[in-house]
């Protein structure tokens, strides 16, 4: 017996589905024993309105039936409100010398059930209907059953008691069931929020770490090639010949450019990215300080694109040493001046245009820092062209392949 009252089983995995089930079938139940009864009464009676009662009974059972075999309740429990609603309509225009208070309320049970169940459309819905019957209903057929009140007999009355309380125990019972819901909700946002929090904790936590991690392996980097350029000179004042001892520093100058890469690192605090005006403006003055030129260079630096992605910043980095290596070496006897213009085209690859207003003294095409230029771009997967004349020369690169940051 006790399982027949048990909620059966069902595939519900939502709590909120689960609930609702639950709520239907309880309802069910109530309706089933206490209509029962009062369908019972009202036949022995001969009441008038045993025929509804009858009709209210037969719903009840089958949605019961219904949702112990399928498991269920969203179909049958709009045919379930939709039947008692004909059925409500028929008694209040049908059953003359009643006042059909009580109808109203059962109405109302019905409202309270579709939005807490069915969701809000099909509230409004039956809320709509609720209220354009019974403004039909007081503007027909209340005053004349008003007038024959006292035809109403004491089992009527005693049976219209029994639906009032009956109807407001079903109404707390939908409210609580909405309060537990709202509560369970609540717990679970409040539950969600706290791990949510602890796990931010814990995921800043470790963001610092790593950051303070790459930052000290990045400023390791920087020391150990800081170390290799310290010995390259060493190793280069032991040399005799002047075009190895250029080789040494042109060698001592790309380490150099990889050594400020890992500093600019680890002096940020974003590390995925690094500012390229800053970057470049440090290269530059470095290379003009360290150069041996007759005359003074100056130099031009527009960034259109401010941050670049850390993994090919080196390439393109070492791309405009040799091209200012190449400058200082074979394009000034004197004054000079260089520019360099970096932007992003409408289709997403970047521009680099490199030019200085020397007059190159020599040129030895397969050099090893134009090779390295042709390597870079291709690493860039870019293309590059070569202008020369009165005026200096200037290089166009265009390339596709950068690592940039995700908001630029």
């Amino acid at each position: 017996m006790k399982h027949l009252f048990t909620v059966p089983e069902n595939d519900f995995e939502d709590f909120y589905d689960k609930a609702r089930f639950a709520l239907t079938w309880k309802i069910c139940w109530m309706f089933t024993l206490v209509i029962g009864v009062v369908t019972v009464l009202s036949i022995f009676a001969n009441d008038t309105f045993y025929p509804f009662y009858v009709g209210v009974l037969s719903l009840v059972i089958g949605a019961l039936i219904y949702m112990r075999i399928y498991g269920k309740f969203k179909l049958v429990s709009v045919l379930l409100m939709l039947g008692t609603t004909l059925i409500i309509i028929g008694s209040v225009f049908t059953v003359p010398n009643v006042v059909h208070i009580i109808e109203i309320i059962w109405m109302l049970v019905i409202v309270l059930y579709m939005f807490f169940t069915l969701g809000r459309w099909l509230g409004y819905f039956f809320l709509l209907l609720t209220a354009t019957i019974f403004i039909i209903y007081f503007n027909t057929l209340f005053y004349p059953n008003l007038l024959n009140i006292h035809l109403v007999t004491e089992l009527q009355w005693g049976v219209m008691s029994v639906e009032f309380a009956f109807a407001m125990v079903i109404i707390g019972f939908i409210v609580k069931q909405f309060i537990d819901v709202n509560e369970y909700a609540e717990n679970m946002r409040s539950n969600a929020f706290e791990e949510l929090k602890s796990e931010k904790i814990v995921v800043e936590k470790q963001h610092i770490e790593k950051t303070v991690l790459l930052q000290e392996i990045h400023h390791r980097v920087k020391n150990n090639l800081q170390v290799i350029i310290s010995l390259l000179r060493i190793q280069s004042q032991e040399l005799k010949s002047e075009e190895a001892r250029k080789s040494f520093n042109d060698a001592i100058s790309r380490i150099m450019t990889m050594s400020l890469i890992h500093q600019k690192m680890y002096e940020r605090d974003e590390l995925s990215c690094i500012n390229l005006q800053e970057y470049f403006t440090t290269l530059i003055d470095d290379m003009l300080s360290s150069s041996v030129t007759s005359g003074e260079v100056l130099f031009n630096l527009i960034m259109e694109t401010e941050e670049i992605g850390s993994q090919t910043i080196a390439p393109l980095a070492l791309i405009i040493n040799e091209l200012i290596s190449n400058s200082l070496k074979h394009a000034f006897e004197g004054d000079g001046k260089i520019s360099i213009f970096f932007t992003k085209h409408d289709d997403g690859r970047f521009e680099l245009v490199y030019s200085d207003n020397g007059t190159w003294k020599s040129r030895k095409e397969g050099a090893f820092g134009l090779q390295l230029i042709d390597i870079f771009t291709e690493q860039l997967d870019g293309e590059y062209s070569r202008e020369t004349g009165d005026n200096g020369t200037t290089y166009r690169f265009l390339l596709s392949d950068l690592d940039r940051p995700n908001n630029s």
